[in-house]
């Protein structure tokens, strides 16, 4: 395992949409690649994770939840592969942040409860619907894998300052 270099904002991968890929192509490289990406996410501190994040040109994402309970216990992982939100219900705006923009923290409007169609990492198609952080957490990461970013998501009359805080935090990103 290994901790991998997540790519910043400003990055072109992190504007494009990634195309669906196929299960059969990626199942090999899942192993160690999910393991890298989890060990990445969890050494920062992040709730998910998406290829491009680190580079990569794939439809896949992490998403590792934490345990309400007890939260010395590990999280609860969802690999995410292809992901498709079908449905949207109710809002909220809570403050958001991104591992590819360290430092930043804005409110931004997600939906509170989604259905989403994915396939997991066992090539397994699958429905959920699903509510509170883990919905936003959906959303954030398949906003990603659609070249999207938080900050795009921001109240048009705050943009303005989110830039300056971007360009403050910009030279402290490695």
């Amino acid at each position: 395992m290994a901790v991998l270099r997540i790519t910043k904002y400003g990055e072109d991968i992190l504007r494009r949409k990634l195309k669906p890929v196929k299960y059969e192509q990626l199942a090999p490289l899942l192993p160690k690649l999910l393991a890298d990406m989890e060990e990445t996410c969890l050494a920062v501190r992040g709730v998910g994770l998406a290829a491009n994040q680190i580079g990569l040109d794939y439809r896949l994402a992490v998403i590792l939840l934490p345990n309400a309970e007890d939260e010395k216990l590990p999280p609860t992982r969802y690999v995410i592969i292809n992901p498709v939100i079908l449905s949207k219900r109710g809002e909220r705006i809570e403050e958001e942040g991104c591992l590819s923009l360290p430092g930043l923290w804005a409110e931004v409007l997600r939906a509170t409860d989604i259905t989403v169609r994915y396939t997991d990492e066992n090539g397994q198609e699958q429905v959920k619907r699903v509510r509170g952080l883990l919905a936003k957490a959906f959303q954030h990461e398949v906003d990603h894998l659609d070249g999207k970013l938080f900050v795009d998501l921001v109240d048009p009359k705050l943009k303005p300052e989110v830039k300056k805080i971007i360009k403050k935090l910009r030279p402290t990103w490695d």
